[in-house]
């Protein structure tokens, strides 16, 4: 067994300045992978800096994944500082709340376009390469929302199930190819947007959380480095033989 191998590749996060995106850089830079962090948040440069001086090879270039002419900048920028891109991670996604009534055209709009179109475009911009060397992996990060559904967050969920969807799609059209594609599906994350979204209700993160991780099965929340301990295995040769599938990391919070 080979283990995880991703030492030397080339591993693009989107959205990896910080949240589930910044667990996932980390942890593939720890496993020796170069790291190239994506984001519209320029702390994705602080980020990649302290990686550096971590011994790391880590590089951010800033883009935003719902816009096609960025990307187009993005894929040239990437293949002059970091070379073919082996796996790429689509993980940008932005997570506003509003019911049907309360979701506007725009609002609408702006969620698909960073957190399903952005996914599309970034893949038909690094597809492409992995396709001339004859391999690869994307991994999607989608939501149990996709499935669950919830009032407040529609477009979120709607948005969430096009990954699912396009993820199969890809994974069926790329395999001949040796390129593989999956989706981890997380559960509620205690990420840095999330603190910061339920503490501008009012309401103590830390108190919301104890109080949810107890009533999950396992016993606690998620955190990013779950998560990216998940995508992890996905890039990796341990799921060599593992393509269009779901990974659902929810510590068991969608069991029925």
């Amino acid at each position: 067994m080979t283990g995880i191998d991703v030492a030397g590749k080339t591993v693009l996060v989107t959205g990896g300045s910080q949240g589930i995106g910044g667990a996932i850089a980390d942890r593939f830079a720890q496993f020796g992978a170069r790291v190239v962090i994506v984001d519209v948040n320029e702390a994705g440069a602080e980020k990649a800096a302290n990686m550096a001086a971590a011994g790391q090879e880590a590089h951010f270039v800033r883009c935003d994944v719902s816009r096609a002419d960025d990307i187009q900048a993005l894929a040239a920028e990437v293949q002059a500082k970091a070379g073919t891109v082996q796996v790429l991670v689509n993980n940008a996604g932005i997570f506003p709340r509003a019911d049907l009534l309360r979701t506007e055209e725009a609002f609408w709009d702006r969620i698909m376009d960073i957190n399903l179109k952005g996914a599309y475009l970034m893949s038909q911009a690094f597809v492409p390469g992995m396709i001339e060397q004859g391999t690869g992996c994307i991994v999607n990060i989608g939501s149990t929302h996709a499935s669950m559904g919830s009032p407040d967050a529609m477009a979120y969920a709607v948005s969430k199930g096009g990954i699912v969807t396009l993820t199969r799609n890809l994974a069926k059209g790329l395999a001949h190819h040796g390129i593989r594609v999956n989706c981890v599906q997380p559960g509620w994350v205690a990420s840095e947007g999330e603190t910061e979204r339920i503490r501008a209700t009012g309401v103590n993160p830390d108190e919301q959380y104890a109080e949810v991780g107890a009533r999950l099965p396992l016993g606690r929340m998620q955190t990013g480095e779950d998560i990216a301990d998940s995508v992890l295995f996905l890039a990796s040769s341990l799921s060599r033989q593992v393509t269009g599938q779901i990974l659902t990391v929810d510590g068991g919070l969608s069991l029925r």
